[in-house]
């Protein structure tokens, strides 16, 4: 199932997450025209695909805002993915017996979807921390680095890091505060530079 436009353009992606009305209509289009793909793919009839588009599409609205491209392709499996949950509700709410098989087979595939969309923002924000904690480490002093990764790292009680580093309490204290500041700004650098690398991206 080819859907070719859907991910032509990152440049229009970011208008759209940046508020743009007229980048909006363009980009609906095209998300309009991979849902509806998928419900032929799908075999669904007429008032089905109907059903799935519409709300689909709500969702996309309510959701563009969050969505983070991770590689070719990534925006049209989001779609899919959505369209997919739109069936799994309107089956759930049917109540049809006659499709209580493939009722069941939706309603875990959403619960897998969700747990991998968890698993892969969870691992994002863990290697984005990661590379703030290296850039904050090379910035501050060895003893520095060593009282905030004991406390709130380790746990460890702060009177025990501090008679081992042979450094007052309050300066332990200071050191772990100093040092997650900095991991916060560095994290929300990071984090402002992926965003933007989604805006810029294959929008030429």
């Amino acid at each position: 199932m080819s859907d070719t436009g859907c991910d032509t353009s990152l440049g229009l992606l970011g208008r759209v997450q940046a508020g743009d009305g007229e980048a909006w209509r363009l980009f609906a289009l095209r998300c309009y025209e991979v849902v509806r793909r998928w419900c032929r793919w799908q075999r669904l009839n007429a008032s089905d695909t109907d059903d799935v588009v519409q709300n689909a599409m709500r969702v996309v609205l309510r959701k563009v805002g969050e969505f983070r491209h991770s590689g070719k392709g990534s925006l049209r499996s989001w779609l899919r993915a959505i369209a997919w949950r739109c069936r799994c509700d309107a089956l759930v709410r049917s109540g049809s017996h006659q499709h209580e098989a493939l009722r069941q087979k939706y309603e875990v595939a959403v619960d897998e979807i969700a747990q991998l969309e968890f698993q892969y923002e969870q691992l994002r924000r863990a290697d984005l921390l990661q590379q703030a904690m290296l850039l904050v480490k090379q910035r501050v002093r060895p003893s520095t680095w060593n009282a905030f990764y004991r406390t709130a790292w380790l746990d460890e009680p702060f009177a025990v890091v501090a008679s081992q580093l042979e450094m007052p309490e309050y300066l332990i204290y200071s050191a772990k505060l100093r040092v997650l500041k900095l991991i916060q700004e560095e994290f929300r650098k990071l984090e402002s530079r992926e965003d933007a690398c989604v805006v810029v991206s294959e929008a030429s």
